[in-house]
C-alpha cells in the first residue's frame, strides 16, 4: 500500500519552505538526542553531523567513513525544543512540542530551488519514517523513494522534466 505524501510546500520570504509534522510517541528528551547526537543520527539522518551545542556553533557533517565533508552553523539551540542549522544554502529547523503521549516534531526545510521540493520531500519523508523506527528500537522499513517522489511532484505541481534530480552518489 503506497504511503501518502504528507509534506506541505509554502513560499517563505521569497524562498521555498518544505514542512512536516510527525507525532512521535517518545518524550522530547529522547527525540532531542536523536536530533543532536551523532550515534543517534546515523540510523536515520541523510548527513549525520557533530555540532557545537550553541547558537553560532559549528555543524560538521560526517559521512559513514568518518571524514568530515562540510560545515554548517547552528542558528537556534534551545534544548529540548528547537534545533536549527544550515546545510549548504539550506536552513533546517526541528521543533519539538511536548504532548501527553510524546511530542510533535515539526520540521521546516527552507531552500531556493523549488524544483527540488519533491525529491527532498520524498527523502525527508523516508528519513522521518526511519527516525520513528529508530526511536522505537526497530529497523527502518525500506521505503519507495521513487513512488514518493512522483507523488510529491504531483502534489506540488512540479513537472517531472523540470524536477531537480537526486544528488549523485
Amino acid at each position: 500500500m503506497p504511503v501518502a505524501p504528507d509534506a506541505v510546500l509554502e513560499d517563505h520570504q521569497g524562498r521555498t519552505l518544505l514542512g512536516f509534522e510527525r507525532l512521535l510517541h517518545h518524550r522530547p528528551a529522547k527525540v532531542w538526542a536523536a536530533l543532536t547526537e551523532l550515534d543517534e543520527l546515523r540510523p536515520w539522518h541523510p548527513s549525520p553531523f557533530e555540532l557545537e551545542p550553541r547558537a553560532g556553533g559549528a555543524v560538521r557533517y560526517v559521512p559513514p567513513d568518518g571524514a568530515a565533508f562540510g560545515e554548517g552553523e547552528v542558528t537556534e539551540y534551545d534544548p529540548p525544543r528547537v534545533l536549527a542549522y544550515t546545510w549548504g544554502e539550506d536552513r533546517l529547523r526541528f521543533a519539538l512540542e511536548e504532548r501527553a503521549d510524546g511530542c510533535l516534531l515539526v520540521l521546516e526545510h527552507v531552500f531556493d530551488d523549488r524544483f527540488k521540493a519533491a525529491r527532498d520531500a520524498a527523502g525527508w519523508h523516508l528519513c522521518l519514517d526511519a527516525l520513528s523506527s529508530s526511536l522505537a528500537g526497530e529497523q527502518p522499513v525500506e521505503g519507495n523513494w521513487r513512488e514518493l517522489n512522483s507523488a510529491y511532484e504531483e502534489r506540488f505541481g512540479i513537472p517531472p522534466e523540470r524536477a531537480t534530480p537526486p544528488p549523485s552518489g
